[in-house]
């Protein structure tokens, strides 16, 4: 009798013991899933567009906007010749700019980080909410990032686009 109370005992501490790994093991894995829904989440917001504090500026890309006030070509992948091509960066504010001037950074991403590759400065009327920046020219292929930022270095909006050759 006694060697079977030792043996039940035993078998409850094994059932407990693999519960609380199963138990444990479940919690891990969650954890693991909890950070890497972070990590996405942070990246996706990291790619989206600024948000103001009233609402979300949009960076955009076209190939033209005509001058009667056409967007032709909206996309976020464009081809160019192995000379170099641009394309027009639209930027759309939840609120009128406010700045008279500011300055369109051209980042090139890869794995082992971005590269700035130019930054250009444009004036803007403060009172408008809608601007466009024609001509950002492209030399190489690859995916960028184009951020609009202020003079004193706040950014208005980013977005990202991909460059290949025609």
């Amino acid at each position: 009798m006694n060697s079977l109370n030792r043996f039940a005992g035993f078998l409850f501490a094994m059932i407990v013991f693999v519960g609380l790994i199963v138990a444990c093991g479940s919690k891990k894995e969650s954890e693991v899933t909890k950070e890497e829904t972070k990590k996405e989440e942070t990246k996706k917001e990291s790619t989206s567009n600024t948000t103001a504090s009233s609402g979300v500026n949009n960076l955009y890309f076209v190939e033209e906007y005509t001058a009667d006030g056409q967007e032709l070509g909206k996309s976020d992948k464009f081809f160019i010749k192995n000379k170099g091509g641009y394309i027009t960066a639209m930027l759309k504010t939840s609120q009128p700019i406010g700045v008279g001037s500011v300055d369109v950074r051209l980042e090139r991403e890869s794995v082992s980080g971005s590269e700035i590759i130019d930054t250009q400065p444009y004036n803007v009327s403060p009172e408008k909410d809608f601007f466009f920046f024609d001509k950002v020219t492209f030399y190489k292929s690859g995916d960028y990032k184009v951020t609009v930022f202020k003079k004193d270095g706040t950014p208005i909006a980013s977005g990202k686009v991909r460059i290949e050759f025609e």
